[in-house]
């Protein structure tokens, strides 16, 4: 028991024992001493500057100072003693009689030691009472530095809602609210959810709750706070998105009922809105073989698409069913999705199909060799070969055995061709397609005229050119090309062209004059069409002189 309540216990038990009478009206001798010091009791003595400093405990229970100080001021003040001693520091306001009632106490600091501090805004101004005290018997010195500061500067805030999740499918949502002070510390809060209309003041807490009304759709909370001396901050908003709407699946794949090629499918599933990831990847799909058996594997979630995806980890049992469906997810805001039942889903072992063509490009007249490769199949087995061209169509065209995996196919395409390689499948094996387009190039070149030599030409003097293009057909596009011999750059240059169309005999005809001396050479281009490909004709060289 401090020498605080032992004084006012004395006190009360004197009065009780003795009685009024027993003292014509007068306090005991503790009292009467105190009221001999007035420094010892409210009303004190003014405080004689920024520090005071005097002696405390033993006989000297109490020392009290009186300070005023004007609104919005906070007052700080700080109390040491000599070492060994124990003092404490009180504050009241002006509602205070005595030191020894509760009455107007504001705060206190009341530690073993004699270091205490103690800090008060003054939002209204007033009449203060210090009052230090001698804890102990023991006797010693004190110091007291008092300031009185305006606190100008408002508090700040922020908060976040629904800790700090985009949505939410509770109306009511946890409110985390951050605010500070310089000086007189943040005391008291309102909250609006328009802006406009504030709850009461309410004292500060950096946790609370606030509820909207119902419905879904964004949100607003307005916050503001304001400190001891009744400086009120700028307003601080969050926003949070309140959906009570249960999502629901848009797609699922593989289709429910039907047979998949692997046996470790992709299974996805594509929803209305965003979903929590953590729900997907927690057995966000269920699959189960018709025994019961739980199929583990990996789940990821695809935040662009809304789509979750699971792969088993082990291979399925090819052509057993097995029984799917959607478990527990949820979407950002907590709603589980909408029921979907269950589904069946058969694998079936894949198999794999390849096919190449030696060369891919040919000239018309010559042949290729298409290899085909075919694994996972039950051997030996056969593929269907269709070929398709513009004017034809798929038509059948052969059927090649496979006894090892591989076969090949010799092919001389007459024009442009998409040559179609089928399996059909077996029991719980999948069927298997390939294809392979060849080309075909015209045969084009210059008639009349030997290749391997150059002919000789005078300069303005007519040379007639005429281009064969085969296979023949009227208005196939031709494009003369001439190329000169440029003697200073070592190099042959470019130097005009001369479009014509082929006659129904497949020729083209352009008539040259040389307009100067020098080494030529002409090129024939041909055109692609729907039915070939384009083509180029050896270089033909002529010499023009004088």
């Amino acid at each position: 028991m401090s020498r605080r309540q032992r004084t006012v216990v004395g006190l009360l038990m004197a009065v009780l024992v003795l009685g009024t009478g027993g003292f014509s009206g007068r306090l005991p001798a503790v009292s009467i001493a105190r009221a001999a010091d007035p420094s010892a009791d409210i009303p004190g003595m003014s405080l004689p500057g920024p520090i005071a400093s005097g002696r405390l405990g033993g006989a000297i229970y109490d020392v009290v100072y009186s300070i005023s100080v004007a609104p919005g001021y906070v007052i700080v003040a700080s109390l040491t003693g000599t070492t060994g001693t124990d003092f404490d520091i009180y504050l009241f306001d002006s509602t205070a009689t005595t030191v020894l009632s509760n009455v107007g106490l504001l705060t206190k600091s009341i530690g073993l030691t004699s270091s205490e501090s103690i800090s008060w805004p003054s939002r209204f101004g007033g009449t203060y009472y210090i009052d230090l005290n001698g804890a102990t018997d023991v006797q010693g010195d004190y110091r007291l530095t008092v300031q009185a500061f305006p606190d100008a500067t408002p508090p700040t805030a922020s908060i976040e809602l629904a800790a700090g999740r985009a949505s939410t499918n509770q109306l009511t949502v946890p409110v985390a609210l951050t605010a500070s002070d310089d000086l007189s510390g943040v005391t008291e809060m309102a909250m609006s959810d328009n802006g406009a209309t504030y709850s009461d003041w309410q004292p500060y807490r950096a946790s609370t709750t606030w509820t909207f009304s119902p419905g879904s759709g964004l949100r607003t909370l307005w916050v503001k706070v304001r400190n001891g001396v009744g400086l009120e901050s700028a307003l601080a908003t969050a926003t949070v998105t309140i959906d009570v709407d249960r999502p629901s699946v848009t797609g699922i794949y593989p289709p429910p009922g039907s047979t998949v090629i692997g046996l470790r499918p992709r299974f996805t599933v594509t929803f209305d809105e965003p979903m929590d990831p953590g729900t997907w990847n927690e057995l966000g799909l269920i699959v189960q073989s018709a025994s019961g058996t739980l199929v583990t594997g990996q789940y990821m979630y695809d935040v662009a698409t809304r789509s979750g995806a699971f792969i088993p980890t082990l291979e399925l049992q090819p052509g057993t069913g097995y029984i799917v469906t959607v478990g527990n997810v949820e979407d950002v805001a907590g709603n589980r999705v909408l029921a979907t039942g269950s589904w069946l889903v058969t694998p079936i072992a894949p198999t794999g199909l390849e096919v190449t063509a030696e060369p891919k490009v040919i000239v018309l007249g010559g042949s290729a060799r298409i290899g085909v490769t075919l694994t996972g199949a039950p051997l030996p087995t056969s593929i269907d070969v269709l070929s398709s061209t513009v004017a034809t169509g798929p038509a059948p065209l052969t059927t090649v055995p496979i006894s090892d995996g591989r076969a090949s196919l010799i092919v001389t395409p007459k024009e442009n061709t998409v040559y179609e390689f089928r399996y059909a499948g077996a029991p719980v094996i999948a069927p298997a397609r390939a294809e392979v387009r060849m080309l075909v190039r015209r045969s084009a070149e210059i008639v009349g005229v030997d290749r391997t030599v150059v002919s000789r030409a005078r300069v303005g003097r007519a040379v007639s050119l005429s281009a064969q293009v085969n296979s023949a057909a009227e208005g196939v596009p031709v494009s003369f090309r001439l190329y000169r011999f440029d003697t200073s750059r070592r190099s042959w240059v470019y130097a005009g062209s001369r479009g014509r169309g082929t006659n129904a005999q497949g020729r083209a005809s352009y008539t040259w004059v040389p307009p100067s001396s020098g080494s030529y050479y002409w090129r024939v281009y041909v055109g692609s069409t729907a039915q070939y490909a384009n083509n180029v004709s050896p270089v033909y060289r002529w010499s023009v002189g004088r």
